[in-house]
């Protein structure tokens, strides 16, 4: 099936707000997607999208550049949330939306790369952003709790 993103809008953010990864994925998360929203409409150059099957929203995203206004810009887009609810995982969802979500920064064509950061134990996101092609970098910002990659475009 088919999956495709909707903007969080006031008609489906209390739906965003309800979607939930497992609780061993818990320590993985920063924080809610509630959050996230809230951080979304703060920050002018981020998008914030609904992942959908049918009329399903089964994930959320959350993507945009750190710095666009500012001169000095460096052409990185940062993916700050790609998450799928726990009851649609397994079935490939991720790797679709990741792949969807990588289509779709690549057309915007203004951007040289894409950053992700995510907790070092977590074996699933390693072994999708790696299956991207997606390469550790390290910054000095790295903690114990967040490692960061980078894919060229």
């Amino acid at each position: 099936m088919r999956i495709y993103f909707k903007e969080i809008t006031i008609e489906n953010w209390e739906e965003c707000i309800e979607l939930k990864v497992s609780r061993e994925q818990e320590k993985y998360l920063p924080h809610s997607n509630l959050k996230s929203i809230a951080e979304w409409k703060f920050n002018p150059h981020w998008t914030a999208l609904g992942i959908y099957i049918g009329d399903n929203m089964i994930g959320f995203s959350m993507y945009g550049t750190l710095h666009d206004d500012d001169p000095t810009y460096d052409g990185t887009m940062w993916i700050m949330r790609l998450m799928i609810d726990e009851r649609y995982q397994g079935n490939g969802y991720g790797k679709l939306a990741l792949s969807e979500l990588i289509k779709i920064i690549k057309n915007q064509g203004q951007h040289k790369d894409i950053w992700i950061s995510f907790h070092p134990e977590s074996k699933t996101n390693l072994n999708l952003y790696s299956h991207f092609g997606f390469k550790q970098v390290i910054t000095g910002f790295e903690a114990e709790d967040e490692v960061f990659y980078k894919l060229e475009l």
